[in-house]
This record gives C-alpha cells, structure tokens and sequence, in this order.
C-alpha cells in the first residue's frame, strides 16, 4: 500500500496555527469516535437488566439478588488459563528453592497466593498441552505450599497475605497482615478445583471444598472474611478488607474471584457454587454503569472511583469472559462500550495518512495537551505509529507519530479512510457467537484481510428482505469498525458497521 507513498517531513506542506491549549477547551468531547455509534453507544443496559430482588438459596445462609442467567458448560479447552501457550521449564520469576512462587518486599520473601494459584493453573495447562510430568509435578510444589499455610474458620480454610500495606498505597487506609482477600480465594479455588479435575485425586478436592465454605461466609463476621452483601442485596467478592473503612468494590478482583466459583461448579457440580456465581454476576449487571466513564477510562473500584488504564483492559476481556459463560448479551454490550471508551492503547505498525488537512496535538508527560498544529499533507504518506488511543475524556482517537520528521513525537487524529493504523487494533471474540441483521436493500461489502491488512478477496451482497448473520469477532481494520462472520458462504468475511447494519 505504501510503496508509492512519500514519507517523512518532505510532504509535509503547510504546519500551522502551533499554540498552547486551554484545558478547559481540550476537556469538551469531541466527535470522531471510530467504532460505530450506531452499535457501541447503545446503552448496554438497554439489553434488559431487570433488579433482581434479594432471594433465599437453598443451601446458602443468606441471601442475596440472583439474575436467572443460563450458564453455559464448557468444557476444560475452553476455560479461563486453558490456551496454547507452554511456560518454559525454566522459570524465570521470583520463586524459592522449592520452585514456589514468591514475592519480595524491602527485600523480604512473602509467600504469594495469588501467584502461586495463577503458576499453578499455567503448568497445569502446560502439562494438559505437552503430558510432560514436569510441569504436573511444578503445579503440585504450588498447591502443598498453599495448603500448608491455610488459616480456618467455621471449616473454610483462607489464605493470608503479607506484608501490611495501605489500601492503594493511601494514606489512613491501612491494611494489616495478615489480610485475606477474595481475589486469591476465588484463583485458589479454580485452581485446586482443576487439579482434582485433572488428578482425580481427593486431596485436592477436599481442599478445593473448604476453600469454597469460604464465599459461604459474608462479612464482618469472626475470623478471616472476604464476601459481603451490600445494602440492595448485591453478594459482592471483595479484592481489599474493608475493616474501619468503605468497602471498595473492585471490579477486577470482584470478576476474577467469581471465574473461580464457575470452575469448581465445573468440576463438582455444587449448585451452590452456581448460584453464588450467578449472584456475582447479578451485582456486576446492577452497579456496571457505576464503573464506566463514558468516553474515557473505567473506574478500577467504586470507593475511590480512579480511573486506570491498565485495569480498563483487564474490564475489558472480563466482560467478554462473562458473556462467555452466561450468553448474557449485557456484558458483550459493555464490552463493547468499554473498549471504545478507551480502546487498548498498544499497538505497533504503520500510520497510513492521506492527502488532506488534519489535526495533531502534543502532549506533556502528564498526557495533558499543551500544543496543537493544523497539518496539510499534499501527497499521502506512510508513518511509524506506537500508541492508539484518546488523549483525555471524550477526545477522539489519535495515534502517536514515531518517525515524521517535524511530526515525530505528536499526535494524529484518527480519520477512518484517511488517517489510520494499517491493520488490525482493538480487537475482541465473541463466544458465543453473536446476531448482525443488514436492513432489507442494504448492499454490503465483505471483505477477507491478511495480516497487514490487505484486501485478499471481495464480496457485494444485498437482499430486498434483508440478510442475517452470527459474528464471532470484532475490530477496527484500516481505521473501520468491522465484525467478522462466523458461518455460511461468507465466513471469515468481514463487515462493516454501519447504518442499516445493526449487531445485536
């Protein structure tokens, strides 16, 4: 595409109109949102949250709300940790003689849940992959030592964390070691439940079982607790103690410990890990909207409600995960939504510019905005780019320019046609799969990409009653919202979003 393009500085024309912005003026949303509106800025509640008021479980001391989602059986390929990937047989991560997993703080060693559980669910894939006993043999070093240094209250067995540390490094929200935390309960448990899956061995499943007693016990109650039901009836997984201070409703740590409820009920078929499960789900479909800043970063909790990046990502793939296991068109709705608030920012490849006059901004390392420049290119050209993202709440999509000559180093609007990452970003699956309905007389262009985003075959189609279709991924490809069929004559072809074209 780009062998007869000019590049760099030479094709630059004109660069004006270079001054300092006013925060106030760069703070107002701005048009130009890349993914189609049509769809993504739908209200994901419009898929039908109904309350679901607080109800009696059989088997469960309490209650709490439960949505009646459907969930969906999967089998071990398809669950969360199961994928291709084999960890080396050396490990080059923090671990003790013993081949354990650890952490170090101020130069101490602390033993470390959570990290243990997640290396122990990667060897336990690694061997699923390979047979290779070694990494089998790796994933029980990791299950003796939790079990080994198990805390018990009312037959639920918790697993301390050290060292003391304020709550988000806080100051006044100081949490003592040892604290117990329901992110790691929630990895400890998928993980001794999928060793017993895969071992048959009933030592791990009685470990697996009292771990589970602990989402049986909602705090503040005597001993170690990390569950609780809110005020409206919501069963919430909590990241962070809350003793003295305002639960923080972590929606990552809420999410990840609920995968773990799904997974021993995989294994053991205990309703009651289902409906807890379902309740965790219910609480996430309630307070979603809590979370979300449109046109901008998620908010990591709600008790301090600071947006973060790094865990907007996270937000992102665990959403889908929900869809994954409930079929619950809400949480692909918010997926959606959520990603292109602030698409994933990381991206390498090439800036396809054509000729034209476009908007670039600088911004300072605070990534507040502090210059501005009017481009006119009179030819087009082919840029490095690094980073495709907004630059604050409601801006449009700009990519960082690597190698432009007097451009190196600034950021470009985003023009779906004209200013463009050449490829594929801000890509998503859906499993299951989902609808795209084509209005009737809409005439659709189908497309099959490579790798770089090469046009490799070509389809024009269009029916006077309208066509139907199931999609099973979603990404912006040369700068265009597109979603790819997943069955028939078409498959693998891509689509655009647009008007008349409406995925459900």
């Amino acid at each position: 595409m780009g062998g007869s393009r000019g590049r760099g500085s030479a094709a630059v024309l004109v660069c004006v109109a270079t001054a300092v912005l006013a925060l106030s003026a760069v703070a107002s949303p701005a048009a130009g949102a890349q993914e189609s509106a049509a769809d993504v800025t739908d209200a994901f509640w419009d898929a039908g949250a109904a309350e679901a008021p607080p109800a009696a479980v059989a088997g469960i001391p309490f209650r709490f709300a439960v949505y009646p989602f459907e969930l969906r059986r999967l089998e071990l390929p398809s669950r969360a940790f199961s994928n291709s990937r084999v960890v080396p047989r050396v490990d080059t991560g923090l671990h003790d003689a013993e081949g354990v997993r650890m952490r170090r703080v101020k130069g101490r060693l602390y033993e470390f849940p959570r990290g243990q559980a997640s290396y122990g669910l990667e060897n336990l894939n690694a061997y699923r992959i390979t047979g290779d006993a070694f990494f089998l043999e790796r994933a029980l070093a990791q299950a003796r030592r939790l079990v080994s240094y198990h805390t018990e209250a009312a037959g639920a067995w918790y697993y301390p964390n050290y060292p003391s540390r304020q709550r988000h490094g806080r100051p006044g929200e100081y949490v003592r070691a040892p604290y117990y935390s329901a992110l790691p309960q929630g990895r400890i448990l998928m993980f001794l439940s999928r060793l017993a899956e895969m071992t048959g061995s009933p030592r791990w499943r009685e470990a697996a079982d009292h771990t589970f007693l602990a989402f049986l016990r909602p705090g503040p109650c005597s001993g170690p607790y990390v569950v609780r039901v809110d005020a409206r009836g919501y069963y919430w997984l909590e990241e962070w103690p809350w003793a003295g201070m305002k639960p923080d409703a972590t929606l990552n740590g809420h999410n990840s410990s609920a995968f773990g409820l799904y997974e021993y009920h995989m294994v053991t078929g205990d309703e009651r890990a289902a409906e807890l499960f379902k309740g965790a789900a219910t609480t996430i479909r309630h307070y979603l909207p809590r979370f979300r800043n449109p046109g901008w970063i998620s908010c990591y909790c709600l008790a301090h409600r600071h947006p973060n990046a790094h865990y907007h990502a996270m937000h992102v793939g665990q959403l889908l995960q929900l869809y994954k296991l409930t079929g619950d068109l809400v949480f692909a709705r918010a997926a959606d939504s959520f990603s292109h608030d602030y698409p994933r920012p990381g991206v390498s490849g090439r800036l396809q510019v054509e000729p034209g006059v476009y908007r670039a901004v600088r911004i300072d390392a605070a990534g507040k905005p502090v210059a501005r420049r009017t481009v006119t290119l009179r030819r087009g050209v082919t840029w490095r780019t690094d980073c495709r993202r907004r630059l604050w709440r409601g801006s449009p999509v700009y990519l960082r320019v690597r190698s432009g000559g007097t451009l190196a180093g600034w950021w470009l609007q985003e023009r779906p046609g004209r200013a463009f990452l050449i490829g594929t970003a801000a890509a998503r699956s859906y499993a299951p799969p989902r609808r795209l309905s084509v209005a009737a007389g809409v005439s659709l262009q189908a497309l099959v990409f490579d790798e770089n985003g090469r046009v490799r075959a070509s389809r024009r189609v269009s029916s006077a009653d309208g066509l139907r279709f199931t999609v099973n991924r979603r990404a912006v490809i040369n700068g265009y919202d597109r979603v790819r069929i997943s069955a028939g004559d078409l498959e693998r072809f891509w689509v655009r979003l647009r008007s008349g074209v409406r995925l459900y």
